[in-house]
């Protein structure tokens, strides 16, 4: 914890109750890419309960509105429905994913706060064009699962406003080296960095 502080990093929580240190940019994941990775629907009910908790926090970083892993259009739809439904005073961040077209997300984006960048890796490799849009029209730009140091080279390189990845909770040389790859160049970014079970 000493350590993310003193990198002025965040968590993006997943589970239960946010537990922000003071000051901490800490966000709301939905939980959809864990459902779908279990092969799982998305619980909404447990996702607002998550919700309900969060919200006594005060304001995160970010939240990410319900979505559909790698399901274009679908996704989108469904992120929609649930935007109307969410609070309207919290930072919430569209998912993109995989057959989304600039052109569907264009004309909707002044109802969030920034994008974030989910999908497959292909769909990934794009991610340029979604950090273009979101900064153009004044928004931020999150890049989702950004494990690798291709991924954190890519984000960096573009501009991403904020990363996550997970995989460095798991083992501590790998959150060594993804401290490392930061400090060499990245300072300028914001990292929004997931400890999941909080």
């Amino acid at each position: 914890m000493e350590d993310m502080q003193h990198l002025g990093w965040g968590r993006l929580c997943l589970r239960d109750k946010p537990t922000p240190y003071p000051g901490e940019r800490w966000g709301l994941d939905n939980g959809a890419y864990m459902c779908w990775r279990k092969g799982m629907p998305f619980d909404g009910d447990l996702f607002l309960r998550r919700l309900d908790k969060a919200y006594a926090m005060g304001m995160p970083y970010m939240a990410v509105v319900p979505d559909i892993v790698a399901a274009g259009i679908d996704s989108l739809i469904f992120s929609q429905a649930w935007r109307k439904r969410l609070p309207s005073d919290w930072p919430w961040f569209l998912a993109v994913q995989d057959g989304m077209e600039i052109s569907d997300v264009e004309p909707i984006l002044g109802s969030y706060t920034g994008l974030f960048l989910g999908g497959t890796n292909r769909f990934k490799s794009d991610a340029a064009l979604w950090c273009d849009l979101s900064h153009r029209h004044g928004k931020l730009f999150h890049y989702g699962r950004c494990g690798t140091w291709f991924k954190f080279r890519h984000a960096r390189d573009m501009g991403a406003d904020s990363l996550d990845s997970a995989g460095m909770v798991y083992e501590q040389w790998k959150w060594e080296r993804f401290k490392r790859w930061y400090l060499q160049g990245a300072e300028q970014m914001e990292l929004t960095l997931p400890v999941v079970g909080l």
